[in-house]
């Protein structure tokens, strides 16, 4: 008994040094009571979906009761909740077909996706989540006419690649100058209280529970005031861990001692109940 309980509490430390194993720093600033954070893809990307593994901890390491915030709930003006990046892709030309695979975009919630060429081009480009859409990039009479943007209204990918697929039919493969994202994000809320800076710690395990806080009872004053913007400023990945098997063990006496634990049990529960009839 004394093994096994060694044995879970050495598991149980194992997971709480897991748990959080990314983490992001911040420091403290400005007047106001309630401060935020907006979360970045290298985030998303190494998250939970739903942000359940979101965690804030002050500089004595105590935990700091927060709420997420998202641009569906803002009264201010939508742009303040996107955000633009550049991800990392690559470019495969395969037969009549250019493939984009696009990465980093695990866990964000999409605005739109634009292509960034300088060819002269119309063409059909197929997409997860999307209908076949029609692209162009096209001169006539020295007026340029351009949409090269898919639209995506939230939609989250959960893979490691994103792939876009443009027809070429017989026509030269277009120029990829580059690729630009626009996604919805989220802001962490909460009160900056004296601690000189913090530390956002994520990991992706989908077992952890989203914490509830008082403070999430309070949103709705909360954002009706003014708010302190905090910038990430380090985000280290922690670097995984290898466990080594356990030695195979020998169970067999410990299943014996409590199937006998079992028997003498209801043996004493059959001799009171045939005592008290008597």
């Amino acid at each position: 008994m004394k093994r096994i309980i060694s044995l879970a509490a050495a598991l149980f430390l194992l997971l709480s040094i897991t748990a959080f194993a990314n983490t992001a720093t911040f420091e403290n600033g400005g007047d106001n009571r309630f401060k935020s954070i907006r979360l970045t893809p290298e985030i998303y990307n190494h998250s939970n979906m739903n942000l359940s593994d979101l965690r804030i901890r002050d500089e004595l390491g105590e935990y700091v009761p927060f709420f997420i915030h998202n641009h569906a709930e803002t009264p201010r003006d939508e742009g303040y909740f996107v955000e633009e990046f550049a991800p990392s892709f690559s470019v495969e030309e395969t037969e009549r077909r250019t493939l984009i695979h696009i990465k980093d975009l695990r866990n964000i919630r999409l605005s739109s996706i634009t292509i960034d060429t300088d060819s002269v081009f119309q063409r059909t480009v197929r997409s997860p989540f999307l209908n076949p859409q029609e692209l162009y990039n096209l001169t006539f009479n020295d007026a340029t006419h351009s949409n090269t943007t898919l639209q995506y209204f939230g939609q989250t990918p959960d893979g490691e690649i994103f792939t876009l697929s443009i027809y070429n039919g017989d026509d030269r493969p277009i120029n990829i100058n580059g690729i630009a994202v626009r996604y919805y994000t989220d802001e962490l809320v909460f009160e900056g209280g004296g601690s000189a800076y913090f530390t956002l710690h994520f990991s992706g395990e989908r077992s952890l529970q989203a914490p509830v806080y008082d403070i999430a009872r309070r949103r709705s004053e909360i954002l009706r005031g003014e708010i302190d913007g905090l910038e990430l400023r380090e985000i280290v990945f922690a670097e995984p861990i290898e466990l080594e098997p356990l030695p195979e063990r020998d169970f067999t006496m410990i299943f014996n001692i409590a199937v006998i634990a079992v028997a003498i049990l209801l043996a004493l529960l059959i001799l009171l109940k045939l005592k008290k009839k008597s």
